[in-house]
């Protein structure tokens, strides 16, 4: 009975690590901002887009890392739970494909639009890590990246909207900012990619992708100004704008110096929670309270 009980807590803290709940955490995220930023009052139909957010996210999550095992096994690196043996083949596949049966249970709550986006967005799931394999194709890997996030604001907001200039707005945005993301992960298995994997980052050398980053985040910030201006975003919202210092700073530090690179993503990181909590608080408070 108790080595049953060590066994099925330790599956479970395999399995928590291989969801990656801060990544599907700023996932759904992306939905919940849609939908706030139409304006409209949210119904139950919040509770079905969330968890189509949460389900197709853990799913693409967990066969990321089912897709990763032999690369990340050989190469030493213990952050996937399947290369470590924490969590089996047969138990992660399990997971996946509960978590796949959960996303696709939950399409028919929404409207026809959002059913076939999150059609599309389960597709680009898996084919970012099997068949396909976007992640290990340069160029694919971050325009399949920035459409995952973008995908799901651009869900969140036609639940409750039809899709216009702000929408394109604003799943513009998301896209810059995922596939800024992409970009720096690359940049940290740099060293582990370039021996096995083709990727932007690696085609580009680092220097310069961290440049890219710079230009994404430039581009997002003239879109969250065309946001201001056509009052999508209301002006109070520039009281967060302090904490792009903690996600802009390192990609300068690290511009100069690459010793600071491996501090980099964990900053930014932290800063990128603590910027989705303030923003989500923001929101919610501004047009509910």
């Amino acid at each position: 009975m108790t080595f049953c009980f060590k066994e099925f807590v330790a599956v479970m803290k395999a399995s928590y690590r291989a969801i990656r709940f801060s990544s599907v955490l700023c996932f759904t995220s992306a939905t919940l901002v849609g939908a706030i930023l139409t304006g409209s009052r949210l119904d139950l139909g919040i509770i079905w887009l969330l968890l189509f957010s949460v389900s197709s996210t853990s799913f693409a999550f967990i066969i990321n890392d089912l897709s990763d095992a032999e690369l990340d096994r050989s190469a030493g690196i213990l952050r996937n739970s399947v290369s470590t043996g924490e969590l089996s083949y047969g138990r992660c596949i399990l997971l996946a494909l509960s978590f796949l049966l959960v996303s696709l249970a939950s399409l028919p709550f929404l409207n026809f639009q959002n059913q076939l986006i999150g059609l599309l967005g389960i597709f680009l799931y898996f084919t970012y890590s099997w068949g396909l394999r976007a992640k290990a194709r340069p160029i694919l890997d971050i325009l399949y990246h920035g459409l995952g996030l973008a995908i799901l604001a651009t869900m969140g907001y036609l639940g409750y909207s039809t899709f216009n200039f702000a929408c394109l707005l604003l799943a513009s945005l998301v896209f810059l900012l995922s596939a800024t993301s992409q970009v720096l992960q690359e940049i940290r298995d740099y060293e582990t990619d370039i021996k096995k994997v083709k990727t932007t980052v690696t085609l580009l050398g680092k220097r310069l992708s961290l440049i890219i980053c710079l230009a994404f985040l430039s581009l997002a910030s003239t879109i969250f100004c065309l946001l201001l201006f056509y009052a999508v975003l209301p002006l109070e919202i520039l009281l967060l704008s302090p904490l792009a210092y903690f996600i802009v700073a390192p990609l300068i530090r690290t511009i100069r110096n690459e010793k600071y690179q491996d501090n980099m993503l964990r900053e930014i990181k932290k800063a990128r929670l603590i910027f989705i909590g303030a923003l989500l608080a923001f929101l919610i408070s501004y047009r509910f309270i």
